[in-house]
């Protein structure tokens, strides 16, 4: 009998691009910055607001989902990804690279407005929205920011696709149960967005009056429901895929707009700020996480197998658990799989669905080592691409090194951008190749195999 329905169910349950919604679908990482993050929000004396960094990859939106879900029942939870706005919602997924801190909060003001809409029986007052509306209004005028000049906030709310705190019945006779995180998409009949965002030219500090008017009208939306219901925690996803120092510097370093929502802020940040020493000034944040790579190798061995590997084989186990086709991916290939993957969540995943595909294509009955390092080299091939002769240099050294440490060359933190260095815990962090770059382009000195 064709085994290519099995494949088809296993291609469609690893999406590399979608965090695990399922609580049943994720594997409980032993570094997971969640509880202690959650347990920090939970503080009733202090708005706190923590930056939350790592490559991308490693799985921050699922940890994101896991601290949302942890603080529903006392938070009224806003979950704005940046990334899927700009690219789903306003289809110019490279405007991100440009957004500006007046632009996050104004969008966080927005995205909480479809939020409460939605979801809370305590409308909003016109003066509120027409506060916001013209806030952004002056300021696109002031930063030179083409596009539209009428600013129909209820219309880009019901654009915009959110994750927000439901509740199981109205609230009013008394308290409501939560009902979990609902997603928001786009309304049927939504306008289309308009409004240009990312297009500005330098904008004033953040002490212009400007900048404090719109600052002011979101923390009053905020208020609002703050005062009606519960408080608000955003959580913001997405800024995280902003490689330029830079275009971090200006979000968090030269601007504290964001830090100043008057509420519990977790935002998903530039990994560019963890490389950089400036990493420890970013003013009004009172804790840094940092999500590294699962340790898929060992520190003194890195051609070995490390303790990250089973992470990897219980995520696959979790997605799979009712397929009742246990042989179709032996553990010795799962492994070779995981290691291979860096320890990046989304490399793991990508290879799952990538060997789903050439699975289905031959009609396997199960996976085989010829198949899987199929997979591997199509991947391996993909990560080699634009490699020159001085990143070849700077990853051979850092395999050399054995405290394996983050090289003063700008080139290294490049390679960290786009995945083909790879930071892992210990008592500090320490630097490895990706594991696919090993099997030919970078000469290692090896010791043991990985077979």
């Amino acid at each position: 009998m064709s085994r290519r329905p099995v494949w088809q169910q296993l291609y469609q349950r690893f999406d590399p691009l979608l965090p695990a919604q399922d609580r049943a679908s994720r594997a409980d990482r032993e570094r997971s910055p969640a509880g202690d993050i959650a347990t920090l929000l939970g503080m009733p004396f202090a708005e706190a607001r923590v930056l939350l960094t790592g490559t991308v990859g490693t799985g921050k939106s699922t940890e994101l989902l896991r601290i949302a879900e942890g603080r529903m029942a006392d938070d009224f939870v806003v979950v704005l990804d940046l990334h899927r706005h700009f690219s789903q919602v306003m289809g110019d997924e490279q405007a991100l690279e440009r957004v500006e801190s007046w632009e996050v909060v104004f969008l966080a003001g927005v995205a909480l407005v479809r939020a409460i809409t939605d979801l809370l029986p305590y409308p909003i007052p016109q003066q509120h929205l027409d506060d916001l509306a013209r806030a952004w209004r002056k300021l696109a005028e002031i930063t030179r920011t083409p596009g539209e000049a009428e600013v129909d906030i209820p219309g880009l709310a019901k654009a915009m696709i959110v994750l927000g705190s439901q509740v199981a019945a109205p609230l009013g006779g008394g308290a409501a149960a939560d009902a979990g995180l609902k997603v928001l998409d786009a309304l049927a009949g939504a306008m289309r967005w308009k409004l240009p965002i990312g297009r500005g030219k330098r904008p004033p500090p953040d002490q212009d009056d400007h900048m404090q008017t719109l600052l002011v009208a979101v923390n009053t939306i905020i208020g609002h429901v703050q005062n009606k219901f519960r408080r608000v925690l955003f959580v913001i996803d997405g800024l995280d895929r902003i490689r330029d120092f830079e275009r971090a510097n200006a979000l968090f370093l030269r601007s504290e707009l964001i830090a100043q929502l008057a509420c519990r802020v977790v935002v998903c940040g530039p990994f560019a700020l963890r490389s950089h020493p400036a990493a420890s000034a970013i003013p009004r944040f009172s804790r840094i996480h940092v999500l590294v790579n699962e340790p898929v190798m060992r520190k003194d061995r890195p051609s070995e197998h490390g303790p990250g590997v089973p992470f990897f084989c219980e995520l696959y186990q979790r997605r799979t658990a009712d397929l009742d086709a246990p042989d179709l991916i032996t553990g010795d290939l799962l492994e070779r799989l995981a290691y291979y993957s860096g320890g990046r969540a989304r490399d793991f995943v990508k290879s799952i669905r990538m060997l789903a595909e050439v699975g289905w294509t031959s009609d396997a009955e199960r996976a085989t080592r010829p198949l899987v390092d199929k997979v591997l080299n199509e991947a391996r091939l993909l990560l080699e691409m634009g490699l020159d002769a001085g990143h070849i240099e700077v990853l051979e050294t850092i395999a050399d090194d054995p405290l394996r440490r983050l090289p003063a060359d700008p080139r290294a933190r490049d390679l960290l951008s786009y995945g083909q260095l790879l930071p892992y815990p210990n008592d500090s962090e320490w630097y490895y190749p990706h594991p696919l770059l090993t099997m030919h382009l970078v000469r290692t000195n090896r010791a043991g195999s990985t077979g």
